[in-house]
């Protein structure tokens, strides 16, 4: 797959994604903040996630970054992929905050690496980031 683009509003990275309640239905695209504080896939706010037929399957606890724990938040198994990619599976985390955010385990389960260079961001596939290591690894003697 090649390289996708996003972009930077007021120093946060964001990127066009598509959700799919069954990875076949109707797919909803949403401009989601790229977090990589934080660990899950995605979270979707609960208007969204209620509009798009996410039914929460069970809960889940997140820590803050000032070490206290989060109120119980509903997740649901769903389906989401960077625009124009293959959709992935994944658990959402459905919540009170007002937009999307993707975590690390959605760039990982794309196969991306997040790069921001000269305000623009970027998306490599990860042979690519793999192949450019090995090009550039010290030859051992």
């Amino acid at each position: 797959m090649p390289a996708r683009y996003g972009h930077l509003d007021r120093g946060h990275p964001y990127v066009k994604i598509v959700v799919s309640v069954d990875g076949a239905s109707c797919c909803a695209p949403f401009a989601a903040l790229v977090d990589t504080g934080f660990s899950d896939f995605l979270s979707l706010p609960l208007i969204q996630a209620t509009q798009l037929g996410l039914k929460p399957h069970t809960t889940t606890r997140y820590v803050l970054a000032d070490g206290k724990p989060t109120p119980p938040i509903p997740v649901a198994l769903g389906f989401a992929c960077i625009d124009g990619e293959k959709l992935v599976p994944g658990l959402i985390s459905i919540s009170e905050l007002g937009s999307p955010i993707v975590g690390v385990a959605f760039l990982q389960a794309c196969r991306k690496g997040l790069m921001i260079v000269s305000g623009t961001v970027i998306f490599l596939p990860e042979d690519e980031i793999e192949a450019l290591q090995k090009k550039n690894a010290p030859t051992q003697t």
